[in-house]
């Protein structure tokens, strides 16, 4: 007796309050295979229902084993069930995941609700929104998008969602939800609301840019209503479905959150009609004025009433539009006759537009089951406008610049002498420029153009202690090569090796002609070791060209000697000549070691 009373003091709590035959209960759900690389699955299926009882997850698990239940099939609505939309219930299902997963976090992404719910894995809460009560006076509804995370221990899990709604169109598990690894499931939904927010974004922007245009010109009325639609449509996306602005810092109760939406949704509509009237005078007024006068009405009664009553009024709004869109299809039909450009993007983005309305107004309903497009189709549709508005300005701004031009004309006979003779002018002093710092044999730079250059990277490389590297390099025995085939071809061998040469030298490498067959290149940031490879990469490439030099007796083909300096921390000069100075050393040296050589100063040497 003594130790069974041990053993009950003693028995966890989550092993006390589990039922018996756990195991008796079916997976309703199984989403145990199907996933090579991430798992991430909707939760749509069969799930048990438990109408008007708010049951904890213990509470599920004894009446699903006494067999005190009804399957149903989500995503669905309480309306589809039970005909009412005031009411609350329990649903549940038993979900098998991969092996893989168990002890893993997982997430489960609630989109959005038309109700309040808490939800449980197993017996344990991970999101909860609002509050879940029997009554209305219990009930509190806020709707917003969820990610709730948990680590299964077992393969199969038990989810519970409480859930209730009152003085709402639409109540129930209306919306599918999403169960994956956390990481997957975070991404995707935070991609979508990046996605989304970057939609709302652009199309906000395009309605501060259209309503300060049409303020700096005030006859612009159309970019003025069209501004004024983007920036409606957009708050109302914001405060609407998926309800992101309870992801924000924004502090905005349920209520006006949802009156908000419907407000600018009213709002946007109004100014879709106006800016329709303003691109087609051909729109009848009686029709707009009526349509003005309906939609203010509605819009007043939507800051007054409860949200039960505006929705549905809303409906009518919504029916009453639809007339007004075909309507506007007629007006833009019979437009056609007078072969404005802007017609045809108007109807395509009309009837985009209509098109998303009415499967966002069908989805309100619970009619069909599909994505959110309007929003989508509002973009596009300011695509369109954009185009049309970007079309109409560049036809005004070219008539201006074509009657601007036509003036010019008649009075430009003096100045046109004046300005032939100012472009002239101009282009010879860019000739002699070019030409005061160009070698005209080489197409290299000259002696002046190395001068002023050396000069200032000699000073930035003192300033600043980076090394400057120089290379001198001169054509063996090049006067014996004029003598024997004459100065033309020497002209011809010194270009030659030039071109040679010089595509073995880097981007910011200066190369000039120094005089006669002798060059110099200048390597800003360049330590002697590299600019002794650059060296003897010049010298290579010169020696395998094979050209000939029959002038020479113990050697066939034309060669360069090199010689190499380099001013860094182990080898200082004062001035630039010391710098040019020590390279023509090297240079000397290599031509007297025999020619087709790179030498280098010695650090011992200075």
């Amino acid at each position: 007796m003594l130790l069974f009373i041990i053993l009950t003091l003693f028995t966890p709590l989550s092993m006390a309050e589990a039922p018996d035959h756990e195991d008796r209960i079916p997976a309703l759900l199984n989403l145990s295979t199907g996933f090579e690389h991430e798992f991430y699955a909707d939760l749509d299926g069969e799930w048990f229902f438990f109408e008007e009882k708010l049951l904890s997850p213990t509470d599920v698990y004894h009446y699903i084993i006494r067999d005190q239940t009804s399957t149903v099939h989500i995503p669905s609505s309480f309306k589809k069930q039970i005909g009412a939309s005031d009411t609350f219930g329990t649903y549940a299902t038993r979900v098998k995941i991969p092996e893989e997963y168990i002890g893993r976090t997982l997430a489960i992404h609630i989109h959005f609700q038309y109700s309040a719910y808490k939800l449980f894995a197993d017996r344990v809460e991970i999101a909860s929104k609002s509050t879940v009560g029997t009554n209305a006076l219990e009930h509190r509804t806020e709707m917003s998008p969820m990610l709730g995370y948990f680590v299964p221990i077992t393969e199969e899990i038990l989810l519970t969602l409480q859930i209730s709604s009152f003085n709402d169109l639409r109540g129930g598990l209306e919306n599918s939800m999403y169960i994956g690894d956390a990481a997957v499931v975070g991404q995707n939904f935070y991609t979508n609301v990046i996605w989304m927010l970057f939609v709302i974004g652009c199309i906000v922007i395009m309605g501060i840019f259209t309503i300060l245009f049409a303020w700096f010109r005030r006859q612009e009325r159309k970019f003025l209503i069209f501004g004024l639609f983007c920036i409606s449509y957009a708050i109302q996306a914001f405060f609407g479905d998926p309800f992101f602005y309870t992801l924000t810092l924004l502090r905005v109760s349920f209520e006006w959150g949802t009156r908000l939406e419907y407000l600018f949704a009213e709002a946007s509509l109004l100014m879709l009609i106006l800016l329709f009237s303003q691109w087609y005078p051909k729109f009848s007024k009686r029709v707009l004025t009526s349509v003005f006068a309906v939609t203010v009405l509605i819009m007043l009664l939507t800051i007054v009433t409860k949200p039960i009553m505006f929705q549905q009024l809303f409906q009518y709004v919504f029916c009453l539009s639809l007339f007004v869109a075909v309507y506007a299809i007629y007006i833009i039909r019979i437009s056609f006759k007078d072969l404005e450009i802007h017609d045809s993007p108007n109807l395509i983005g009309l009837i985009i537009v209509a098109l998303g309305l009415l499967n966002d107004y069908m989805m309100s309903l619970g009619w069909i089951h599909s994505i959110k497009l309007s929003l989508l189709a509002v973009g596009v549709y300011v695509v369109a406008q954009v185009f049309i508005m970007s079309k109409s300005y560049a036809n005004k701004v070219q008539e201006t610049e074509d009657l601007n031009n036509s003036l010019t004309l008649l009075n430009a006979t003096l100045d046109e002498q004046v300005n032939v003779r100012t472009r002239e002018l101009k282009l010879a002093n860019e000739q002699l420029a070019h030409q005061a710092t160009i070698d005209s044999l080489t197409g290299l730079y000259n002696r002046h153009r190395f001068n002023a250059f050396f000069r200032q990277a000699f000073q930035e490389a003192l300033d600043q202690r980076t090394p400057l590297s120089v290379i001198v390099l001169d054509l063996d025995e090049f006067k014996k090569y004029n003598d024997y085939y004459g100065h033309l071809q020497g002209d011809k061998l010194i270009k030659e090796i030039v071109h040679i040469t010089s595509q073995k030298l880097p981007p910011n490498s200066l190369y000039a002609r120094f005089g006669g067959e002798e060059f110099v290149v200048v390597l800003p940031y360049t330590l002697q070791e590299e600019a002794v490879k650059i060296a003897e990469c010049m010298r290579a490439a010169v020696e395998d060209a094979k050209l000939l030099h029959e002038g020479r007796q113990n050697e066939r083909y034309a060669t360069i000697s090199l010689g190499v300096a380099t001013l860094d921390h182990r080898a200082q000069f004062r001035f630039e000549t010391e710098l040019i100075d020590a390279a023509d050393q090297q240079l000397y040296r290599a031509k007297r070691e025999g020619r087709n050589r790179a030498y280098a100063v010695s650090y011992e040497m200075t």
